[in-house]
């Protein structure tokens, strides 16, 4: 599997202070890998790098282009982002106008962008709101809306920059579903920045970091273990991750369960 972003030796100073120094990391074509950290810690200062909205000292790869000014319009087009802020997304009087902008940025025939704009609402069942205006939008509708114009375009990376944390429940497991099946159908990569680690269970890789330094990174179920690195950088884990490891130090199970049916299942056997 070869690496769709390549960051080797990442530098960048914020003021005096530095934010990276000689960070390095390699992300494949088709992965969801979960960057993970508390606040401060980087996670946002790295997506606004891999998007060009700010500059440093690396050697930045992304889908065989270098990032540069050079390149940054053809990279821009490979990348969707979705922030967590989304009221300063919206732009237009409808969800629809609203989708359509992205394309209109991006220079697509009009003749295009009507019939694309109906097979991505369709795709994310919001095809029922179009017509209204965004902000008379849920907050789980607004997220959905902004992960429908960030992926209308089709692009090969789709960065959520901690998009799904003031959202209800049942919202955000609708749209980690969404994703999942985008990430399985289309080889999507997926970078999830989060500090809520439950928003990383369906993620193939977890990578986390604190003041620019990656303390740990691998496989999201293994990563989940290491609760007295998540406590030293103040995250907390999620009930079932606690439970499980509490349970294991028991020996009543073998391994990290994070669906509650199962874990009855495994206690009762």
């Amino acid at each position: 599997m070869n690496n769709i972003i390549g960051i080797n030796s990442l530098s960048f100073r914020y003021q005096s202070k530095f934010i990276f120094e000689k960070f390095t990391l390699n992300i494949k074509d088709g992965e969801w890998i979960s960057i993970v950290g508390p606040n401060g810690s980087g996670k946002s200062t790295l997506v606004k790098i891999l998007i060009g909205l700010l500059e440093s000292d690396s050697n930045i790869i992304v889908d065989k282009l270098t990032l540069n000014r050079e390149n940054i319009d053809k990279i821009r087009k490979k990348i969707g982002v979705v922030f967590e802020n989304t009221e300063d997304s919206f732009v237009a009087e409808t969800v629809a106008d609203d989708i359509a902008f992205t394309l209109e940025n991006l220079a697509y025939d009009p003749k295009e962008i009507g019939r694309m704009v109906e097979d991505i609402a369709m795709e994310f069942k919001i095809d029922d709101i179009l017509e209204k205006e965004p902000n008379f939008l849920s907050g789980g509708e607004k997220q959905k809306v902004a992960l429908a114009s960030a992926m209308v375009a089709r692009p090969k990376i789709l960065i959520i920059d901690d998009a799904l944390e003031m959202i209800d429940e049942k919202s955000k497991n609708e749209i980690l579903e969404i994703l999942n099946k985008l990430h399985k159908e289309r080889y999507l990569t997926i970078i999830t920045i989060t500090q809520n680690l439950e928003e990383t269970y369906k993620t193939d890789r977890m990578v986390v970091i604190n003041d620019g330094n990656i303390l740990i990174d691998g496989p999201t179920i293994n990563v989940l273990e290491e609760d007295k690195i998540f406590n030293r950088i103040g995250l907390s884990l999620p009930f079932m991750v606690d439970l499980s490891i509490k349970l294991k130090l028991y020996g009543l199970i073998d391994h990290i369960i994070l669906d509650m049916d199962e874990m009855v299942n495994a206690l009762w056997k």
